[in-house]
C-alpha cells in the first residue's frame, strides 16, 4: 500500500516508502476500501469545514472594504450643519413662502440652490440638516468601532483556516470542533438549523423557525453578548443579532432585526409594533414553561414597521 498525490493505492511491484505491506490480497482490499472512506469522509468534512471559514472571511474583508469607504466619504465631504448655516443666515430669501432660493455658500464660496418642501419652512429644514449632522457623527464613531470589530474577526478566521488547514486526520478535527461551538451553524447544514439565517451590513441574523426551535436556538447556539430580540406581548419568532463580542451595534441592523421580528408575529399586519430587545444573557428559559416560553430581564422597547425578508433583502429565505 503506497500512497501518491495524497490517495492510497494498492501495488503489486516493490515501492518506496510503503504505507504497509500484506501477503493477502482480500486484506489489503479491505484496508484499502477503509482507509479510503475514513480519508474520503474525513477530508469531505474538513474541507467543507475550510470553506464556510474562507467564505466568512471574503464576507468580513467585504463588509471592511465597504464600510471603510463610507467612512472615507464621510469624513472628507462637508457636514449637513454647514448647509444649515448657510439657510439660517438667509432666512429672509424664504419670506412670502417661497420654496427655493440661490444662496451663497459662505464655506466654499460658490452658489447653491436650496429647495424646500411644500408647506416646510427654512428652519425646520435647517433643523432637521443639523440633526443630520449630529447623527452622522454618532455613525462615524459606530462605523470606526465596527471597522475595528470586524477586523479583529477577520484575524480570528484566518487563525481558524490556519489551525484547520494543519488538521491531518478525524480524531484532531472533532477535538478541533469541541471547543468552537460558536461555528456550530457553519458544522452543519443550513436545512437542519433550528433558524432562518439572514446578514445584514456584515451582522448575520437569526429567526426561530417554531416554538421549540426557539428553544433550541436560546440553548445551543446563542452567546451571552448576542442581542435577542421579540415582538412585545404577543407570540412570535426569537430573533439573535449575532455580535462577534462586538459591545455596540449599527442602529440600522437593529431596526431590521426588530422589523423581521415584528414581521415573524402575531403583529405582521400591523402598521407600528413594538419589540423588546436586550443582551441574551438576560433572557433565560425556567424549567418547565411551555416551547419558546422565556424570562426576560433589562428589555428596552423598539417601535418598528414589521418587514420580511422580501422587503427587507429582496427575496426570502
Amino acid at each position: 500500500m503506497v500512497e501518491k498525490n495524497e490517495e492510497i493505492h494498492l501495488s503489486i511491484i516493490p515501492e518506496e516508502n510503503p504505507v504497509r505491506s500484506f501477503s493477502s490480497p482480500i486484506q489489503a482490499i479491505n484496508e484499502l476500501f477503509y482507509l479510503a472512506l475514513v480519508r474520503g469522509n474525513f477530508e469531505k468534512d474538513k474541507n467543507t469545514l475550510l470553506k464556510k471559514y474562507q467564505e466568512q472571511l471574503k464576507r468580513t474583508y467585504s463588509y471592511i472594504e465597504k464600510s471603510s469607504q463610507k467612512l472615507e466619504e464621510l469624513r472628507n465631504s462637508p457636514p449637513p450643519s454647514q448647509l444649515a448655516d448657510v439657510i439660517m443666515a438667509n432666512l429672509h430669501e424664504f419670506q412670502g413662502g417661497k420654496l427655493e432660493a440661490e444662496l451663497l455658500d459662505f464655506y466654499t464660496g460658490e452658489n447653491i440652490l436650496v429647495k424646500l418642501k411644500p408647506k416646510q419652512k427654512p428652519q425646520d429644514h435647517a433643523a432637521l440638516l443639523y440633526r443630520k449632522s449630529k447623527n452622522r457623527k454618532l455613525e462615524w464613531e459606530q462605523l470606526d468601532k465596527t471597522i475595528a470589530a470586524k477586523i479583529n474577526q477577520a484575524i480570528r478566521f484566518e487563525s481558524k483556516i490556519k489551525e484547520l488547514n494543519a488538521i491531518e486526520d478525524f480524531r484532531a478535527l472533532k477535538n478541533y470542533k469541541k471547543p468552537h461551538g460558536e461555528d456550530k451553524v457553519l458544522q452543519k447544514d443550513s436545512v437542519v438549523l433550528p433558524f432562518k439565517t439572514f446578514e445584514f451590513e456584515g451582522f448575520p441574523i437569526w429567526v426561530g423557525k417554531y416554538a421549540s426551535s426557539n428553544d433550541d436556538m436560546l440553548r445551543d447556539y446563542t452567546k451571552k453578548d448576542d442581542i435577542w430580540l421579540h415582538a412585545r406581548m404577543v407570540a412570535g419568532s426569537h430573533v439573535l443579532i449575532k455580535t462577534s463580542g462586538l459591545k455596540s451595534i449599527p442602529i440600522s441592523v437593529l431596526e431590521t432585526a426588530a422589523s423581521l421580528a415584528a414581521f415573524y408575529s402575531k403583529n405582521k399586519n400591523e402598521s407600528l409594533a413594538p419589540v423588546i430587545h436586550t443582551e441574551a444573557k438576560y433572557v433565560r428559559k425556567v424549567k418547565g414553561s411551555p416551547p419558546g416560553s422565556v424570562m426576560v430581564e433589562k428589555e428596552k422597547v423598539l417601535m418598528v414597521i414589521p418587514k420580511g425578508p422580501e422587503d427587507i433583502f429582496g427575496k426570502g429565505d
